[in-house]
């Protein structure tokens, strides 16, 4: 068995090529990861796999966490998640946390992004996944350096990258998102305290076509109000604005910044339009537009995120239930009015909240 020295190399691609040749061809090299030490083997090479089961004692019915090199390599392997899911990929990938979930064929896999240096360079130079399961007789303590991965595994694996101490010293944490609304099957170097913080603070969006106008207005007027309505609410939402076609990285229209000075004492001269991405529409828990076009544009590209997306109008009173139209450009009045009917629904919203 060939140990590599990844710490003190000045040739990191050197290494990197090395443990691919010996992946590819069908071998098994204990890697560092940011949590502990893994023992890698490709995940399309089958008698790699069942090597590794083997070396491992691991029961062939309990499968391996696929490792991508980044997020928009592993989501494609997964169906769509629920938004808190998304959330928690915001936070901890790349990093310690392995999700379990269903695979666009509705089966259940594991799936990770790890985040050491030397891991993420194998993976981007294979471009495919590996298996990487703790270098640890199944049921034993994880090893957390090359020497510990060496006096367990000497003679049964091929290689072993000495990539120096891990980050964290324990495993990643693994929740399955199969179950509602979710199980810590292990409690890792992410703490459960932690995911349920996720969990639990949900994220609203505000849509309208240019982010400068009237999603900012309702994004301000819910975090002014729903403080002093209720306090707990606080904690639990995270509140945002996006544009379906904005000027890019624009400020709030002067008139918007005149008029929620003037009337809330409330400056945004922070505030840059944004565009809505496809992950905003995934991890968000409510979706309120200013118009029904807005609504079915968002639909069109996610259908499945029908159920959480509202027009704000629902929240005004029958007789003045219309679209919130769009005052670029004109007089300061329809700004006003535009004011007037958004601070109405807004705390209506925080009533239905």
């Amino acid at each position: 068995m060939k140990r590599l020295n990844a710490v003190f190399s000045k040739d990191l691609s050197s290494v990197v090529n090395e443990v691919k040749d010996v992946l590819v061809n069908g071998g098994i090299v204990g890697l560092p990861t940011e949590t502990v030490y893994g023992l890698a083997a490709l995940v399309a090479n089958k008698p790699a796999v069942e090597k590794l089961y083997k070396i491992k004692q691991r029961n062939p019915d309990k499968p391996f966490a696929f490792h991508f090199a980044d997020i928009e390599s592993a989501l494609p392997s997964l169906a769509v998640l629920p938004p808190y899911a998304y959330r928690l990929l915001e936070k901890y990938w790349p990093g310690p946390l392995t999700l379990i979930y269903f695979s666009k064929s509705r089966e259940k896999i594991g799936v990770r992004v790890p985040c050491h240096e030397i891991l993420v360079s194998v993976l981007k130079e294979l471009n495919q996944p590996l298996f990487l399961p703790s270098a640890n007789i199944s049921g034993e303590k994880e090893a957390v350096s090359a020497d510990e991965v060496e006096a367990k595994f000497d003679g049964n694996i091929d290689l072993i990258v000495d990539g120096g101490a891990p980050v964290y010293f324990k495993p990643s944490t693994v929740i399955d998102l199969t179950f509602h609304p979710f199980k810590v099957l292990r409690e890792g170097a992410v703490s459960i305290r932690e995911i349920v913080d996720v969990y639990i603070k949900k994220r609203i969006v505000f849509v309208c076509t240019g982010n400068t106008c009237r999603s900012v207005m309702a994004e301000y007027l819910l975090k002014k109000y729903l403080p002093d309505i209720n306090p707990y609410l606080v904690q639990r939402y995270e509140i945002v604005s996006r544009g379906i076609s904005p000027p890019e990285n624009a400020p709030a229209a002067s008139t918007v910044m005149e008029i929620l000075k003037e009337k809330e004492n409330i400056g945004v001269a922070n505030h840059r339009a944004t565009r809505l991405s496809r992950h905003l529409v995934l991890s968000s828990d409510l979706i309120f537009t200013m118009e029904d076009r807005q609504k079915e544009f968002i639909i069109k590209d996610e259908p499945l995120s029908e159920a959480k997306i509202f027009n704000l109008k629902k929240f005004l009173p029958p007789d003045i239930e219309e679209d919130f139209i769009d005052p670029i450009a004109k007089p300061r009045v329809v700004y006003e009015q535009s004011f007037e009917r958004i601070k109405k629904a807004v705390l209506e919203l925080i009533d239905w909240l």
